[in-house]
C-alpha cells in the first residue's frame, strides 16, 4: 500500500510545486489495495490564506484521515488527523502555517462482496482556483457509472480507467456532490486483480512454450532384412569377381600369359610348366 501512496504523492508534489489553494489535486482511489476508498488531496495556498485556517470537507463514513509529512531521513510520515461537523459536513482543518500540504483519507472498510455505493460532498473554506479532480476505477469494478462532473477518460495497458476534470474558480463552501457505484461480485481489490492477471500471463507463456520431444527411429522388421540382403548381395558380388580372376589366372600360363587348354602340362610358347 505505502508504495501506491508514495506513487501518488510524487505526482501530487509535482502539481503542488507548479501550482500558485490557488491550486489543489484530488484523487478519489476505490478498493485499490485494501476495500475501501482512499483520497489523497493535496494543495499550495497564496500568500492571502496564510492568515487563517483553510477547511477542506471529508466524506460522511471516513475512517481515518492522515496528514503526510516527510521526516528527518526523507521517508514519509502519517499524522493521524481530527474532524469537525459543521455546515452538515465533516471537515479538516490545515494549519495556517502549511503553505503546501497533502493528506490521505480512508472511507469506512467493505466487509462484503457485492454492490458498492460511494458518495464525497466536496466543498473548501476559501476560494479555490483551480482543482484537478479525478476518479480512479477499480479493476475489479462491474458497472461502474459516477456522477458530479463529466470528465476525461483515460485507461492504461492494464485496462485501469482514470476519469479526469480540471475544475475552475471554485468559490469558498460551495458544494459538489461526487459519488459513484459499482459492482464487485469477487471482493477483489485492483491490486488482486493485477496480481491475478500476473498469474494468468505467466501461466500462459509456459503453455506456449512446447516441449521438445527427443525423436526415437522406429525400426521396422523389413528393414534389417533388406540390409541384410545388400549386406550378402556385396559379398557375392566380391566373391565372384575374385573367381573369375582366379580362374582367369588359372587358364593362362603364369610366365608369358599365353592362353592354355585343360590338358596342357607345359605352356606351348615358352615352355613354362603349367
Amino acid at each position: 500500500m505505502m508504495k501506491m501512496f508514495k506513487y501518488f504523492i510524487c505526482i501530487i508534489s509535482i502539481c503542488v510545486l507548479k501550482a500558485d489553494l490557488s491550486h489543489g489535486r484530488l484523487s478519489i482511489i476505490p478498493e485499490y489495495d485494501q476495500n475501501r476508498v482512499t483520497i489523497l488531496f493535496s494543495g499550495h495556498r497564496t500568500d492571502q490564506f496564510n492568515q487563517e485556517l483553510f477547511l477542506f470537507s471529508v466524506p460522511h463514513d471516513v475512517d481515518s484521515v492522515s496528514l503526510i509529512s516527510t521526516n528527518s531521513d526523507g521517508g514519509l510520515e502519517f499524522i493521524t488527523e481530527l474532524t469537525m461537523e459543521k455546515n452538515g459536513l465533516k471537515w479538516v482543518k490545515v494549519s495556517k502555517d502549511m503553505i503546501e500540504f497533502a493528506y490521505m483519507i480512508n472511507s469506512s472498510k467493505y466487509e462484503n462482496s457485492g454492490e458498492r455505493n460511494f458518495e464525497y460532498e466536496i466543498s473548501f473554506s476559501e476560494k479555490v482556483q483551480s482543482l484537478n479532480l479525478e476518479i480512479q476505477q477499480p479493476l475489479s469494478a462491474e458497472n461502474f457509472s459516477y456522477t458530479g462532473f463529466n470528465g476525461e477518460t483515460t485507461d492504461d495497458a492494464h485496462g485501469q480507467i482514470n476519469h479526469t476534470v480540471k475544475l475552475e474558480s471554485i468559490d469558498a463552501f460551495q458544494k459538489r456532490l461526487i459519488s459513484f457505484s459499482y459492482l464487485n461480485p469477487r471482493g477483489l481489490t485492483t491490486r488482486g486483480v493485477l496480481a491475478d492477471l500476473m498469474n494468468l500471463s505467466q501461466q500462459k507463456e509456459s503453455t506456449d512454450v512446447p516441449r521438445k520431444k527427443i525423436k526415437r527411429h522406429k525400426l521396422y522388421s523389413w528393414e534389417p532384412i533388406i540390409a541384410l540382403g545388400i549386406v550378402t548381395l556385396f559379398i557375392a558380388l566380391i566373391l565372384f569377381k575374385n573367381r573369375n580372376h582366379q580362374l582367369k589366372h588359372h587358364n593362362h600360363c603364369s610366365q608369358c600369359g599365353q592362353q592354355l587348354n585343360s590338358a596342357d602340362k607345359f605352356c606351348a610358347e615358352c615352355g613354362e610348366k603349367t
